[in-house]
């Protein structure tokens, strides 16, 4: 797994960020330009802006963020800026339409044989996820970061990483995650 640049990420990218010495990942899509509302409510745009999906305690800021005025108060779907997102960590890209072997050998988490949509509409629907904060509540085995952006790219909510940690890798622990989904998180 090799982190990418900054100047490598297009909008419409699924990233992640390893979270406590890499266990957990988390996920957003990369949008380049946004509005985003500070915390004296005035918006501004921002270039470098992610769209991602937040549990509660699942950010580290304590006071709002001078660019993009995120706070750890904000939970469900959100805007940012890019270093919000990051946290100090480096940045990877997401690999969609993997072959089946390669999905078995990379880490739960990173990659998956579904196809994405077109970038635009990616970005499409992460927006307006946003605007209607409409994903749901925050779970971390049933509705989280990963399941939002794979949603963005390909329509269905998954997530490999959770899949990996609770069922296996590979297509097993898909399956497995997908029938424990369809039983207990039903929308």
């Amino acid at each position: 797994m090799r982190s990418v640049s900054r100047g490598a990420l297009r909008p419409g990218d699924h990233i992640f960020s390893g979270r406590m010495l890499h266990l957990y990942f988390h996920h957003g899509i990369y949008v380049g330009k946004g509005t985003v509302t500070k915390s004296n409510n005035e918006k501004e745009e921002i270039d470098d802006a992610v769209i991602h999906f937040l549990g509660i305690g699942k950010s580290r800021s304590e006071s709002p963020c001078e660019r993009c005025g995120h706070s750890s108060r904000r939970i469900g779907v959100v805007i940012t800026c890019l270093d919000c997102f990051l946290e100090d960590h480096s940045i990877y890209v997401y690999k969609y339409n993997v072959p089946y072997l390669m999905l078995c050998l990379k880490r739960s988490g990173t990659c998956t044989v579904w196809s994405s949509k077109p970038a635009d509409e990616v970005i499409q629907t992460a927006f307006s996820l946003l605007e209607k904060n409409s994903f749901g509540n925050y779970n971390f085995f049933g509705n989280n970061c990963e399941d939002f952006a794979t949603y963005c790219k390909t329509g269905v909510a998954t997530s490999n990483q959770t899949a990996g940690v609770l069922f296996g890798f590979g297509v097993p622990g898909i399956i497995g995650y997908n029938v424990f989904k369809g039983i207990f998180y039903r929308n």
